[in-house]
């Protein structure tokens, strides 16, 4: 008798478990509904489908995201060979990116980089992220910048965007370099 006490406790237990269990996942295909839309009233199995297609999908759009990464880069690529601008010069067309910390002034600084190149911008696409910003610059630049050589201008370029990632105190640590300190002890000695 006291078994059959026991298992019919159990028993109680178990379908108390199977009552919250239920309720549980209840709760979670309504926040499900409520995230995806246009999935007010479906079934679990056409729900469960519905969510499986919208996260692929968002993680395709995520995908095609750009996001500052943690480290300083710089990247220089050319995209077409050659081409004759507006006012007939020939042209080459580079994709550049620059991934560094935001700061005041980085845009006019990469402005000026790309200008010291003979350099146009002819799109960017700028995202800011946590203090770190990511530049996907499109330039077209002239062919007789920096003698003419493809490469060469494709390297003056990396260079002067390389030297508008590295903040002053880097670059002041870089080269070794240290401001003195001036105190009226160092003065009198």
């Amino acid at each position: 008798m006291a078994t059959a006490a026991a298992r019919g406790g159990g028993s109680m237990g178990h379908s108390e478990a199977e009552r919250k269990r239920r309720e549980r996942i209840n709760g979670h295909l309504d926040t499900l509904r409520g995230v995806v839309p246009s999935a007010s009233r479906m079934d679990k199995a056409a729900l469960l489908g519905e969510v499986v297609r919208y996260v692929r999908e968002l993680r395709s759009e995520a995908g095609g995201a750009v996001v500052p990464g943690e480290g300083d880069e710089v990247v220089v690529i050319e995209e077409e060979d050659s081409r004759d601008d507006d006012a007939g010069e020939k042209t080459r067309r580079v994709k550049a990116w620059v991934c560094c910390a935001n700061r005041p002034g980085l845009m006019s600084e990469l402005d000026r980089a790309v200008r010291s190149v003979s350099g146009r911008a002819v799109r960017a696409e700028i995202d800011t992220v946590g203090g770190r910003t990511r530049s996907v610059l499109e330039l077209d630049i002239a062919r007789t910048a920096a003698g003419g050589d493809n490469g060469a201008s494709l390297r003056a370029l990396q260079v002067a965007l390389h030297a508008v990632i590295i903040s002053r105190e880097e670059l002041l640590a870089v080269e070794g370099f240290k401001r003195r300190r001036f105190s009226a002890h160092s003065a009198n000695m």
